[in-house]
């Protein structure tokens, strides 16, 4: 380990927790992992999804949401679950991290507009993310603080849009100049052509996702880590 050590000091990780890895029990030792990074000063960034927490207050609430991944249509009732679903899953995660001795805040460093109407289609409360606030940001790295960013954004006018969590991360990653982007989930890792990928080059995975060979489930990231 001590050899990739220095490559990394002072430099910044981009860290995508899916929510249904969030609400696993191994969380918190993904969570020392953040602490074992910020001992060695790499600065590091929580972003996470919420897609599992929305799904399961929808079924107790008793109505399909209109969108889980934040990327389709978001109708004002599924804006509020995932209001109510991110902004626990941040506490929660805010939590985890006092546990590890680490300080930890949410922000509104990330800027959104609404995505619009797409081939026809209006996607009412999905938004799309416009700008990062790199000075807000970088200032908590600065001091030691870890920044928790829900798959939320916010607009000049104080409007709130649900955006896709890896699409978050990824803006995040290039506005901050990270070194390192990663997508955890609750699967062993990235499946193409019915095989776990252990290494793929960004031409072979976008080959892959032209193909309709990455798995169904791990498009998103997919098509976020070749972009």
């Amino acid at each position: 380990m001590l050899q990739y050590v220095p490559q990394f000091r002072e430099k910044t990780f981009v860290v995508a927790v899916d929510g249904a890895a969030v609400a696993d029990e191994n969380f918190v030792n993904i969570l020392m992992d953040v602490a074992v990074l910020w001992s060695l000063s790499i600065r590091t960034v929580l972003v996470h999804g919420a897609s599992d927490q929305i799904k399961a207050l929808a079924g107790q609430r008793g109505f399909e949401p209109s969108d889980l991944e934040g990327s389709g249509v978001t109708d004002e009732a599924t804006l509020k679950l995932a209001l109510t679903a991110a902004n626990r899953l941040t506490h929660e995660i805010l939590e985890g991290l006092s546990a590890a001795d680490l300080r930890a805040a949410s922000t509104n460093a990330v800027l959104a507009h609404p995505l619009g109407i797409l081939k026809g289609v209006d996607h009412l409360f999905t938004g799309k993310v416009e700008r990062i606030d790199v000075g807000l940001l970088q200032t908590l790295l600065s001091n030691g603080i870890v920044p928790v960013v829900p798959p939320l954004g916010l607009d000049g006018e104080g409007h709130t849009y649900r955006l896709n969590s890896d699409a978050v991360a990824l803006e995040l990653a290039k506005a901050l100049g990270a070194v390192k982007l990663l997508y955890i989930t609750t699967t062993d890792g990235l499946t193409v052509s019915g095989g776990l990928a252990r290494q793929l080059s960004v031409a072979e995975l976008a080959d892959a996702l032209q193909r309709g060979t990455v798995d169904p489930g791990q498009v998103s990231k997919a098509r976020h880590a070749v972009a």
